[in-house]
């Protein structure tokens, strides 16, 4: 087998021309020459190693695994090497070329993303790559990812989950959008710049800084280096770095690519002998509904895509295969079986008898597991995405806001006093002798808000995204289930406001609406129109502003970051 072959492919369609050119030149020139031994040599310092060979991926491999040896000033083939083999190696390399035209001719364009990304995955293999990525991991750390020779139960599964977890809070950022070059503004998007400078961008996003206009540069890289120095990206960038690790630590894994715009990694448990779901981005480990029931995504087509094999695995992430047939109109599922067979099969053909054998039989396995998979997913928690701004996981639809209702707890019924506050510095609620973590835990909904901290005035404080003219927030409150109703509402709840920078508070209950006063300070407000209700709703919204900071000039519950005090705090009197 000619491990070079695959490092071949891994190179752009042009350069993978160009090179199997150059070595079918040479094989035929040898074939053609058997008795002259100027065929059989090419200097080390000569254009045909220094430009057409050398630079690019399994060039050189392939030379030295047909048998050529490096005498110090050239290579040189073997008077011993058969005819016969250097013919094999020519097929070998005509399949190749076969491969590529066959592409060509696909008219249809799915069919043909599919042939390419195939090839693309063919990168993962490249051996100088795998060993840039471990790299980064000490040998204490690839002993441990590495070994597998343990008794513990689910041990791989185990070191799948840290390994994403490294990855995500230690290795690789998001990138949303960029901070301008030249003046450290934000900037917005222009446009996409198809013109590929380097081989390994696939494109680049374009961004016009907002205050001086300067155009910044976001490129999109495939499988390359780069990643791993640049170590930002979204879910393309993130799934193709993952996978390279992977691979380099001896896992088999495969791309998992959904054509409503999403990439992740499928790995091969080691103990459970079946492809398991692992999405870096999320941390999410074996939830292949997370896209379909907690993001609402309306799948179509998935397709794993590995240096051995090409799967369709659109049916291990949804429930309804029916449902989905109907959306899978890009191409008859005859002609996309027949391309996925086709690919599949030119993979394996350097492989073993016995290897292929294996892979016939893992996949057959898992058709059937795919084809009978569990329908019942009671009780299992699929929240919405996670990675991203929220401005963008909303208008993608692909986010679940956590509706939280509070309610008393045994010791404040018997007290009938029901307390709440909120510390912005700490972002934490108290409740009793129970803490809430982050702002969000503890809201029914919210809308364009985060929390922002300043880190040159060290303050800290609740406002709208950047470039959002609106945002609210709601918490609400249910004393139903106590038997006790409410006697009155103390609340205290801080609020900045700038140049013409507003924040309307209400509190709901009892059918009627009251309208708080805006206060800035740590100034208690009594309401007592809600005397009998036993569901109340608080709820803020910010707006206003002037300029290109307007996002920041209504702020809510803005404190120091070394601050003790509790800039929200709800008491209700309860009977």
């Amino acid at each position: 087998m000619l491990q070079s072959l695959n490092d071949i492919k891994s190179n752009s369609i042009d350069i993978c021309f160009r090179v199997v050119n150059v070595l079918l030149q040479l094989l035929n020139d040898i074939i053609n020459h058997p008795n002259q031994p100027k065929f059989r040599r090419l200097y080390l310092e000569g254009d045909v190693i220094q430009n057409n060979l050398l630079p690019f991926a399994g060039a050189m491999e392939f030379l030295f695994e047909i048998g050529f040896i490096d005498d110090g000033i050239s290579l040189v083939l073997p008077e011993c090497i058969s005819l016969s083999t250097l013919n094999d190696c020519k097929q070998q390399l005509t399949n190749i070329i076969s491969e590529h035209k066959k592409l060509n001719f696909n008219e249809n364009s799915f069919l043909k993303e599919i042939s390419l990304t195939s090839l693309a995955v063919l990168k993962f293999e490249d051996k100088i790559l795998q060993s840039k990525a471990l790299d980064n991991l000490s040998p204490e750390d690839i002993e441990l990812f590495s070994n597998f020779n343990k008794n513990e139960p689910f041990y791989h599964e185990k070191m799948m989950l840290k390994l994403m977890t490294w990855f995500k809070e230690s290795f690789f950022k998001w990138f949303d959008t960029p901070i301008c070059q030249f003046c450290s503004s934000t900037t917005k998007f222009k446009g996409i710049n198809h013109e590929k400078i380097d081989e390994n961008v696939k494109y680049s996003e374009m961004y016009e800084c907002n205050n001086c206009c300067t155009i910044t540069e976001f490129k999109r890289y495939g499988i390359c280096e780069q990643l791993l120095t640049a170590r930002q990206g979204r879910c393309g960038e993130w799934a193709n770095c993952f996978t390279l690790f992977c691979r380099a630590l001896g896992w088999e894994a495969r791309l998992a690519v959904d054509k409503t715009d999403h990439v992740w990694t499928e790995v091969l448990s080691v103990h459970q002998k079946r492809w398991i779901h692992c999405d870096p981005c999320e941390t999410a480990l074996d939830k292949p509904l997370l896209y379909e029931k907690g993001w609402g995504k309306k799948l179509s087509y998935i397709i794993a895509y590995s240096n051995e094999e090409v799967q369709d695995v659109t049916w291990r992430y949804v429930e309804n295969n029916y449902d989905v047939l109907k959306r899978r109109t890009l191409c008859s599922e005859n002609d996309l079986l027949n391309t996925i067979l086709s690919l599949s099969q030119h993979r394996q053909n350097n492989l073993s008898l016995s290897r292929c054998k294996y892979i016939a039989a893992r996949r057959l396995k898992e058709c059937f597991e795919m084809l009978f998979k569990p329908t019942c997913t009671v009780g299992e928690n699929y929240g919405g995405r996670t990675s991203g701004a929220l401005t963008w996981r909303l208008a993608r639809g692909e986010i679940q806001i956590e509706k939280f209702v509070w309610t008393p707890s045994e010791t404040e019924i018997a007290n009938k006093r029901f307390e709440l506050k909120y510390s912005t510095a700490i972002d934490r609620y108290i409740h009793g002798n129970s803490i809430h973590k982050g702002w969000k835990s503890g809201v029914y909904s919210y809308s364009s808000l985060f929390r922002k901290e300043e880190l040159d005035w060290k303050n800290v404080y609740l406002c709208r995204e950047e470039n959002c003219e609106k945002s609210t927030i709601e918490w609400r409150f249910d004393f139903s289930s106590s038997g006790l109703v409410i006697q009155d509402v103390k609340l205290i709840y801080t609020t900045a406001l700038f140049n013409t920078g507003q924040v309307e508070w209400k509190l709901i209950g009892n059918n009627l609406t009251v309208n708080l006063p805006t206060i800035e300070n740590i100034k208690e407000v009594i309401v007592d129109q809600m005397e009998g209700a036993h569901f109340v709703t608080l709820n803020a919204t910010l707006s206003g502003g002037s300029g290109d900071t307007a996002w920041q000039h209504s702020q809510i519950f803005r404190q120091s970051i070394k601050d003790q005090d509790y800039p929200f705090q709800i008491v209700f009197n309860l009977k």
